[in-house]
């Protein structure tokens, strides 16, 4: 398709592509929707790992910043990995519990209990649900 055109006063052909036309759309489902879950509440790993790591962390009153230098991870990591945006290798979380003196089973029990209570939560919940 030739359409003649004038740039800067001179005028000649080119080509202009024709509009594409989608044909499909992809929804792409929000994590922090309930509705990807069905109404149940998905618990994720990462978030109550990090939460169990801050909670030991700031128990002992430490900062970040004093954290993350004895572990040898970057800071901004180790704050990602606290607000459960990262998943930690066991490398990883082997190297937060021993600057944070903690065993990694430990923690692990630790991160276990809080699930095992969220899914108490949930399935009470779902009990409760109004018909």
């Amino acid at each position: 398709m030739n359409q003649q055109i004038e740039l800067n006063g001179k005028s000649g052909s080119a080509m202009i592509p024709s509009p594409v036309s989608l044909t499909h759309t992809v929804k792409i489902a929000d994590p922090n929707s309930s509705a990807a879950t069905y109404g149940k509440k998905t618990i994720l790993m990462r978030q109550v790992i990090g939460e169990e790591l801050r909670r030991r962390r700031n128990e002992q009153s430490r900062t970040l910043r004093d954290v993350s230098r004895d572990a040898q991870v970057s800071l901004g990591y180790l704050s990602e990995l606290e607000r459960g945006q990262k998943e930690a290798s066991s490398e990883l979380l082997a190297a937060v519990c021993s600057a944070l003196d903690t065993p990694l089973s430990s923690l692990l029990a630790g991160v276990s209990s809080e699930v095992a209570k969220r899914e108490a939560m949930i399935a009470d919940r779902a009990s409760f649900s109004i018909v």
